[in-house]
């Protein structure tokens, strides 16, 4: 077996004095409240997409999708929202103004660089651009159909996860040249997977087909792919295409992430459990949601785990 090395990066100069230690140690333990937070930002506004979407609507299933489909009876113009759907925004909004001060504070210890040298400043200040993306993002797309909205919110959360535990990890885990194009082929397969997933979601394809056998056969036609454009408004019939690219996807990141989990759990023993615990769990809540209508709590769970995946899988770049 081909040994894993940490990345062979040097310390910056003043790495070694207790000063330095003592303000890596900070920014290490707020990275880690900063991880906590986005998770629960990203649960609350998945909670949020799907709620508009339809899931967990009263006359469910026929409800599912009526923001969209111009088939169903449009909502009142007059409803206004409950009061869990405003308790939930004032949660998430409150959380994300607490995310944004913590990393704000977070920039100020990790700069200048020669502290801590120019990785954990750079991706300090990574997360904070994401972090003010997502802000303007959510003021300008609050109310537009468009599943690129959805979709930059997915990403641009999953993005603040992945290096909330880089920064929260230290030294990200390096290989050598083999298991490194293998961790980069799992990275890029599991933001592949989550695009999919992100369209899938936002144009209303939960309940498009039943399996994959049959939602490749409502895919024939090009129609059945139109959800594949995030600039285009949802159209009815036209997301089983990327329902069954989602679940082939699933396999795929599957097949291809565990080997490599189960390759670094001599170096990265921690890490490698905790992502092969949640690749199991993803490969039995995806028959289950399926078969149980896709209940709100195990499409939440789903969500949270992929955004852990990836998270995970950046930290090992």
């Amino acid at each position: 077996m081909t040994p894993i090395a940490l990345s062979a990066s040097s310390p910056p100069p003043d790495a070694e004095s207790p000063e330095s230690r003592d303000s890596m140690r900070r920014l290490r333990r707020m990275a880690w409240v900063c991880a906590a937070l986005v998770l629960a930002i990203t649960t609350l506004s998945a909670w949020l997409r799907l709620t508009k979407a339809g899931i967990g609507c009263t006359d469910w299933p026929a409800c599912y999708g009526a923001v969209w489909a111009s088939a169903a009876p449009a909502l009142p113009a007059s409803a206004e929202p409950s009061a869990t759907v405003l308790a939930v925004r004032l949660a998430h909004r409150v959380l994300a103004v607490a995310a944004l001060v913590l990393i704000v504070v977070m920039l100020g210890s990790a700069w200048p660089p020669r502290r801590h040298g120019w990785r954990p400043a750079l991706e300090t200040g990574a997360l904070l651009a994401v972090t003010l993306g997502l802000a303007v993002l959510g003021a300008l797309g609050a109310q537009s159909p468009l599943p690129a909205v959805a979709l930059g919110n997915l990403l641009g959360g999953f993005a603040m996860l992945a290096l909330s535990l880089r920064l929260a990890s230290g030294r990200p885990v390096g290989a050598q040249a083999d298991t490194r194009a293998w961790l980069w082929a799992v990275f890029v397969l599991m933001l592949l997977e989550t695009a999919l997933g992100g369209l899938a979601s936002a144009s209303g394809s939960l309940l498009a087909c039943d399996g994959t056998g049959d939602c490749w056969a409502k895919a024939q036609g090009s129609p059945a792919w139109s959800a594949l454009n995030p600039w285009h408004t949802p159209v009815p019939g036209g997301s089983a295409g990327v329902h069954w690219a989602h679940q082939l996807g699933g396999w795929a990141v599957l097949l291809l992430a565990a080997p490599l989990a189960w390759r670094l759990r001599a170096h990265d023993g921690y890490g490698a459990a905790a992502l092969l615990a949640a690749l199991a769990l993803q490969a039995v809540l995806g028959p289950l949601m399926a078969s149980a209508a896709y209940p709100m709590a195990l499409v939440l769970a789903h969500n949270a785990l992929a955004a852990l995946m990836l998270a995970l899988s950046a930290r090992w770049l």
